[in-house]
Parts: structure tokens; C-alpha cells; sequence
């Protein structure tokens, strides 16, 4: 259901998530441990930093770290950075107007509401 650049990005803070110090991170570090092409792992870390997710920190020691302790960082706010979350809540079929008659307008819905609650409810410390 997520995107490729979603999941490095999830991969990504999970990482940050679990250093057992706040201290920066290179980005080389996290793409070898993380198995993400360096150069895409850079645009991602970018996009996470104007979000205000992570900070970047220059020079001796520099790197990247977590804004924010991961407890208070929901899943949502970093896939909705990479891909439309709204597409989820949309009719299956990709009608324009669902009235939910379809037969699988129902089965949708219950999917479409929990992965809606997954994203709201998990933190980035419950991951990897």
C-alpha cells in the first residue's frame, strides 16, 4: 500500500529512531544500513527536514537526528510527505461519486479506515 519512497522513509526515521543517543547520523550510515540508494535517501532527508521531522546538523560530527523523541512522531506524518493518503479514503473503482452500492464499497471502507488508523496510532519507535 505505501510507496517505495514512503517505506525508505519510514526505514529511514526508524533507524534515527532506535540509536541509543540522539547524536547526528551521516546519511551514508543510514543508506548502508538501511539498504537505500544514497542519492534518493538524500531527497528524502531533505523533504523530512523541511517538515520539521529531522534535523540536520553541518560540519565535524554533523549528520542527520530526530526532531522530535520518536514516541510523538506518527507513521502518518511521514508517508503523507511521500504519497496522497486521501487516494486510500476514494472509491476502489475510482468512480467520482460512490454512492456504495458496489460490492466492494463496504470491504474498502473497513480496509481503507484501518490503514488510516494504523498510520494515526503507530509511532515511530514501534517500527523496525
Amino acid at each position: 500500500m505505501l510507496n517505495q519512497t514512503a517505506i525508505y522513509a519510514l526505514r529511514a526515521m526508524g533507524f534515527l529512531a532506535h540509536k541509543k543517543d540522539s547524536a547526528p547520523v551521516l546519511s551514508s550510515a543510514i543508506a548502508r544500513e538501511m539498504d537505500i540508494p544514497r542519492n534518493f535517501l538524500s531527497k528524502i532527508l531533505n523533504r523530512l527536514n523541511q517538515a520539521g521531522l529531522i534535523r540536520s546538523v553541518r560540519g565535524r560530527n554533523g549528520g542527520v537526528a530526530l526532531r522530535r523523541p520518536a514516541p510523538q512522531v506518527r507513521l502518518f506524518e511521514v508517508v503523507q510527505l511521500f504519497m496522497k493518503i486521501d487516494d486510500f479514503k476514494q472509491c476502489l473503482l475510482g468512480n467520482k461519486s460512490c454512492d456504495g452500492t458496489c460490492g466492494l464499497h463496504i470491504q474498502w471502507r473497513i480496509i481503507s479506515e484501518q490503514f488510516d488508523k494504523l498510520l494515526n496510532e503507530t509511532t515511530i519507535d514501534q517500527i523496525l
